[in-house]
């Protein structure tokens, strides 16, 4: 264009453009560069086109702001001429830098709106595969920087005292922290919500451009994105504020994202622990713990129920409890599951009685309740049950002692009367029978009532005189009592001794009460006493169990009860031989026992011998 516009000024006029600090712009060999100084000078006083003997120049200006400088040298018209041409090229110029500023930042505009687009388009792939927070920033600031260009950066979040504190960095100094003022830029552009840059911060590392966006939601203010320091000693740009914030923006999408994933995951891994916890619980708990829905589904099923029930965890989960406790469905169970389902409340310390599918006899105590949502809702019925079997037969055992033995010997037995040999022993033991003679006439001839206060009064006796020598009653047999020596109940070293003693003392015990009562009252006793061997234990069914003796010797005690007179007491030789020393007694000829073959020697206990 200037070589097409010289021709106007003169043949052998040359033009030139500088810039504004006097430099050639194109090739320009022939333009003289002391020319170009003195037009320099010149125009720094003059007006704005300057016509010299050496040449002329005019100021060119774009934007509102001078640029450079259009000079012309040579063979001039005269000054009027040449400035009116030199103000037309001028315009001419100016008109085609001010298209080309345009479509350079149109291309800027574009080549911006390109990074903006692709830098979010990629930072979206990327923050979709982050679910941690850490790294989620970390990325964030690393994409940031590398499309910027800027060397250090931190982003800066909330903590929960409200605190902005770094939570991801890039090169910064050794201890992470930041400068002051970027520190006070980054709380300034987080509290108000502006983005801010300062390209003319300087510190002692020379000038140091700043760059701060805010990080929020629609919702809340979440933190700053800060840079500093662009490369190559840039500056920020608005363009640069706009992607950063644009970036800021999405991240902080993701961010709060993350933070509800962790916040679920940490949920999870909560409840994760709780329910292993409970699990443990449930498993540690001797009690059995089953659970069901509302639609009878069993949903927990712990340890214990499984030894309780003999039925495994992994059949009885996820199934109808109809079907896995079918061996059940004839107790109250489903009634009462029904009854805390429909009504919602508790059924406390309810006992049910059964056979598991293996045959064995079990004896459960059931707690029930309705399980509830936070809502109050109903969830589902708990079941919590004992196996109370080995319970009930402990104090079916104990009840059947408390028959036998006084208060204070049962409160020191074992807790396992096993030790005792309650399911059946065989040892050496005295039993003593003794039998109220003249009852059957006396009760014909007395009401029910007077009957049953006469005998019960003969029996007391007959039960102190037994259990003051350190015996036990066996039974009462209508109007006869059998009484035992020697029983794993009760050892006792000298058992045949204590019998004798015991029956002697009946008889007297019943002499001294015939003084007391009126004469149709006076009844007598007759006494058998048999030492020998004879099976000790239970005997009956689990739901009636009796201890009593069985054998021989306890035939041969009833038969010696059964011969003798009222108010004698006959002894077997096995009982003699043990007391022999210390009684008087006669002996009786032999008699023949039923179920015997040989005939039995039998003496008849006169008194006992003092001291």
């Amino acid at each position: 264009m200037l070589a097409d516009f010289a021709p106007l000024l003169g043949t052998d006029v040359t033009l030139a453009v500088t810039d504004q600090d006097g430099r050639l712009l194109g090739s320009h060999p022939s333009f003289p560069v002391e020319t170009i100084r003195l037009l320099h000078e010149a125009a720094r006083a003059e007006a704005e086109i300057v016509v010299t003997p050496q040449g002329a120049l005019t100021a060119l200006r774009a934007e509102g702001r001078q640029v450079g400088w259009v000079l012309a040298s040579g063979s001039l018209p005269s000054a009027s001429q040449t400035q009116a041409l030199l103000k037309a090229l001028r315009q001419a110029l100016e008109t085609l830098i001010g298209v080309a500023l345009e479509k350079r930042a149109l291309a800027r505009e574009t080549l911006d709106r390109y990074r903006e687009i692709n830098l979010l388009y990629n930072l979206g792939e990327t923050l979709a595969t982050c679910m941690g927070v850490q790294e989620l920033l970390q990325r964030v600031l690393t994409q940031a920087s590398q499309i910027i260009q800027a060397r250090r950066g931190a982003v800066l979040l909330y903590d929960e005292e409200g605190r902005l504190t770094i939570a991801a960095s890039t090169g910064l100094k050794p201890d992470g922290s930041l400068a002051q003022e970027g520190q006070a830029l980054a709380e300034e552009v987080a509290r108000t919500g502006k983005p801010q840059i300062i390209n003319d911060f300087t510190n002692g590392e020379g000038r140091v451009p700043l760059l701060a966006v805010p990080m929020r939601t629609s919702e809340r203010r979440l933190g700053a994105i800060l840079l500093a320091d662009k490369a190559d000693g840039a500056i920020f740009t608005a363009g640069d504020e706009k992607l950063l914030a644009a970036l800021a923006w999405q991240a902080a999408i993701f961010l709060e994202n993350a933070r509800l994933f962790e916040n679920v995951r940490r949920q999870r891994d909560e409840i994760a622990t709780m329910k292993r916890y409970m699990d443990n619980i449930f498993a540690s708990i001797a009690s059995g713990v089953i659970t069901t829905d509302t639609q009878d589904v069993i949903t927990t099923f712990n340890r214990a129920a499984e030894a309780i029930l003999r039925v495994p965890a992994h059949e009885a989960v996820n199934r109808p409890y109809h079907q896995v406790l079918g061996f059940l469905g004839d107790t109250p169970l489903p009634t009462l599951i029904e009854e805390v389902r429909r009504y919602r409340k508790s059924r406390i310390a309810h006992e049910i009685t059964s056979r598991l599918p293996q045959g064995e006899r079990v004896h459960l105590s059931l707690n029930l309740s309705t399980l509830r949502g936070s809502n109050g809702e109903t969830l589902g019925v708990a079941i919590v049950l004992d196996d109370v079997t080995e319970k009930r037969r402990y104090e079916r055992e104990r009840a059947l002692v408390r028959r036998y033995l006084p208060p204070e010997l049962v409160d020191r037995l074992p807790n396992d009367l096993a030790e005792l040999g309650l399911r059946g022993e065989r040892r050496i033991i005295t039993v003593l029978f003794a039998d109220i003679r003249g009852f059957t006439r006396f009760s014909e001839a007395n009401p029910p009532e007077r009957v049953v206060e006469v005998i019960n009064n003969y029996l007391a006796l007959a039960e102190g005189a037994v259990r003051y020598h350190r015996g036990i009653v066996d039974k009462y047999m209508g109007d006869a009592v059998m009484a035992l020596f020697n029983t794993p109940l009760l050892e006792e070293g000298e058992h045949a001794w204590r019998a004798v003693q015991a029956a002697w003392g009946l008889q007297e015990a019943v002499a001294a009460y015939h003084q007391r009562i009126p004469p149709e009252e006076r009844l007598f006793m007759g006494i058998g006493v048999c030492t020998g061997e004879a099976v000790v234990g239970n005997v009956g069914t689990e739901d009636r169990m009796e201890y009593t003796a069985i054998g021989d010797t306890v035939n041969v005690a009833k038969r010696l009860q059964e011969n003798a007179r009222p108010g004698q007491v006959l002894l077997c030789r096995r009982t003699w031989e043990a007391v022999r020393d210390r009684v008087r007694v006669k002996a009786l000829p032999a008699v023949r026992v039923k179920g015997r073959q040989t005939v039995t020697q039998i003496y008849e206990l006169i008194g006992l011998v003092e001291g």
